[in-house]
């Protein structure tokens, strides 16, 4: 099976899927994941990937997409060491390089496509290990610094915001009345003597903390908003 194609020609996803060993659907599913990150990140990808059809072993029409040089490279990044490179040997074949220094640069591109996708993988993985609370005893230090994160990266003015979405959540998925748990708690200060600004300070933290239930699902529903906006 010859895995690259002449000069000048233009490169289809079905070739793709063929070099990639791939059902073209999934290629498919590749390309427009492509296109979705690169559309929200605010870089056009007309120059990358074109929508186009072809006609199948029955005789209907059927989407592809035709891939430029940088559609290929932008593409490769996804795959494996040894696909990678014959999907770089696709574009530098496709758009034959006026020298050698071109083919270098065809090269780091990709290279640096791979870079960029690798840190990205870093970043998620190292703010996912952070939504781990190692020590219960820190429990409620742990929630702040994650909540605290979380706020700073959406903007401070969503900080109620924010805390009133997450207490609703608990309420919903423990099945509590955190307002009803709140006054029976200021009750049971009261009865043991607390001082009235003590009484008046508690809040819905203090009565998730106190109940190991409420503290591990809170915990979660912290842990969802971090891995979200901050990783």
């Amino acid at each position: 099976m010859n895995d690259l194609i002449a000069i000048n020609q233009p490169i289809t996803s079905m070739q793709i899927a063929e070099i990639t060993g791939k059902r073209h659907a999934d290629v498919m599913r590749d390309i427009r994941d492509e296109i979705e990150k690169l559309a929200a990140g605010g870089i056009s990808n007309e120059r990358k990937f074109a929508l186009d059809e072809y006609i199948d072993a029955k005789g209907e029409k059927r989407p592809c997409f035709i891939l430029s040089k940088e559609g290929v490279l932008q593409l490769a990044a996804r795959y494996d060491a040894v696909t990678r490179a014959k999907l770089i040997e696709l574009a530098m074949r496709a758009e034959k390089p006026k020298s050698a220094l071109e083919a270098l640069a065809l090269t780091v591109h990709a290279l640096q496509e791979q870079d960029a996708r690798l840190k990205q993988l870093e970043t998620t993985t190292q703010a996912i290990k952070d939504t781990i609370i190692q020590e219960p005893d820190n429990w409620r230090e742990e929630i702040n610094r994650m909540f605290n994160q979380i706020v700073d990266r959406i903007g401070g003015e969503k900080f109620k915001e924010v805390r009133h979405e997450s207490y609703r959540l608990l309420e919903q998925r423990a099945h509590v009345d955190l307002n009803r748990r709140l006054m029976n708690l200021r009750s049971r200060m009261l009865a043991q003597g607390a001082s009235k600004s003590a009484i008046e300070k508690a809040n819905k933290l203090d009565v998730i903390e106190q109940d190991p239930k409420l503290r591990e699902i809170y915990g979660k529903i912290i842990s969802e908003y971090y891995i979200k906006y901050v990783a």
